[in-house]
């Protein structure tokens, strides 16, 4: 999951003015004294404590913030957490703990924030975001609780851009107003942010310019590039910022039943990828979804030797899908997926019915032979979409750490400066 803690180590304090002084002057009673938790007997106790609840326990004493770091490190909680900011009568920001299988609700921002929002995804968390005219306004911290980091506006109007942080630069790409272009500019255009200003980049392969638009195409981020697939067709290529340039551009349709397509940045280690696909299979009454994942190179996007696929279980695809019994058998329509996740993991959901629930899969560590996803787990919807089910509704995936669990509880951070340090 990637808890974080403030990577500066506080003192070893007394232990508790010596067990409370063994002579019993002025101490408490031996009864009262053996309800303290200490050693490994605390850190077991707070290896079993919801992420959730984690900040409140790493706040209760500089021995306990010690038995945190130590329960995270002997058992690191790799899966990213589900993030869902919805967009109706108000704001509203839910978050999933994979570690505990529970929803915990953001309280809402003190700062203004926009009632309008896009998605930046990200290798290290995706966030949410504000695109104007006069600026790009990206949240501070996966559940949009502190102030924005502002930026300034790309050279060419967006409407409906895709865009993605790699390393620390921010790239834009295609969603470009056709009527605001100017003479010589391209709706595909791309453009990368670094050093504070907008440099324009060679726009997208041709391939993928027919959809160029964040509605149309799944993305995924990595450390070093920016992968983009066609939801429909499976075009995919990729863009490396750094060296300002796009690899190969190739069809990933490893099957011709498969009718949505959605990518997510695999196994860490090498570049790889995870391809989803979707398709319908059965007549009548049989008809069902079936949903599969295959790993791909992430230099040459072909797939990876080797590489079979893994299904979704059948159980978990029909709830994300389920059949409709008054629509005609040859009116069914095609479904559509979203994903999001990291290199540990993610989520797959139905794109057009977010509020149907979703599925958490899990990556094989580096090193496992076998497919790309260990295991698959069913996610409820969260509590918040369900109250208000005509709200807009966007998906995200990152870490969460201690700081933001913090910040999402209105209470200031853990470390003077916020300096955190993954668990992986």
């Amino acid at each position: 999951m990637g808890v974080s803690i403030p990577a500066s180590e506080p003192k070893h304090p007394r232990r508790h003015q010596e067990r409370c002084e063994a002579d019993g002057d002025g101490g408490e009673s031996p009864a009262l004294a053996a309800l303290y938790l200490y050693g490994d007997v605390l850190e077991s106790v707070v290896e079993r404590v919801p992420a959730a609840d984690l900040a409140a326990a790493a706040g209760v004493s500089r021995e306990w913030l010690r038995a945190v770091r130590s329960a995270l490190r002997r058992r690191p909680r790799r899966l990213p957490w589900l993030v869902v900011h919805l967009h109706g009568r108000r704001r509203r920001t839910a978050a999933y703990d994979p570690h505990s299988g529970a929803w915990l609700t953001v309280q809402a921002p003190r700062h203004a924030t926009p009632s309008h929002v896009r998605l930046v995804r990200g290798a290290r968390g995706d966030r949410v975001c504000a695109l104007s005219c006069s600026g790009l306004d990206v949240a501070g911290d996966p559940l949009g609780t502190s102030a924005c980091v502002a930026m300034k506006a790309p050279g060419v109007w967006r409407v409906d851009p895709v865009l993605a942080a790699v390393g620390d630069r921010v790239v834009a790409l295609g969603g470009a107003c056709q009527l605001a272009l100017a003479e010589g500019e391209d709706a595909a255009a791309v453009e990368v942010h670094e050093g504070g200003n907008w440099t324009a980049c060679e726009p997208m392969p041709a391939a993928l310019r027919e959809s160029a638009a964040a509605t149309w195409l799944s993305v995924a981020a990595t450390d070093h590039r920016v992968y983009l697939a066609d939801r429909t067709t499976g075009c995919a290529s990729w863009f490396d910022p750094s060296m300002r340039r796009w690899g190969p551009t190739r069809r990933l349709k490893p099957d011709a039943g498969v009718s949505t397509w959605g990518v997510a940045p695999g196994r860490a280690g090498a570049e790889q990828l995870v391809l989803f696909g979707a398709k319908r299979e059965g007549e009548g009454a049989k008809n069902k979804v079936v949903i599969q994942a295959w790993e791909v190179d992430g230099d040459t996007l072909d797939l990876s030797p080797g590489a079979g696929h893994h299904a979704m279980p059948s159980e978990m695809s029909a709830r994300l899908f389920p059949h409709d019994e008054d629509e005609e058998d040859d009116g069914e329509t095609l479904p559509s997926i979203g994903v999001c996740g990291n290199a540990t993991g993610g989520y797959v959901y139905n794109s057009a019915e977010p509020a149907n629930g979703a599925v958490l899969y899990e990556l094989q560590q580096e090193g496992k032979t076998g497919g790309a996803v260990e295991r698959w787990e069913w996610v409820p919807c969260a509590p918040s979409m369900r109250a208000e089910p005509l709200g807009r509704v966007i998906l995200a995936c990152s870490p969460v750490g201690l700081d933001e669990l913090e910040l999402s509880r209105g209470l200031p951070p853990l470390g003077p400066q916020r300096a955190c340090t993954d668990v992986q």
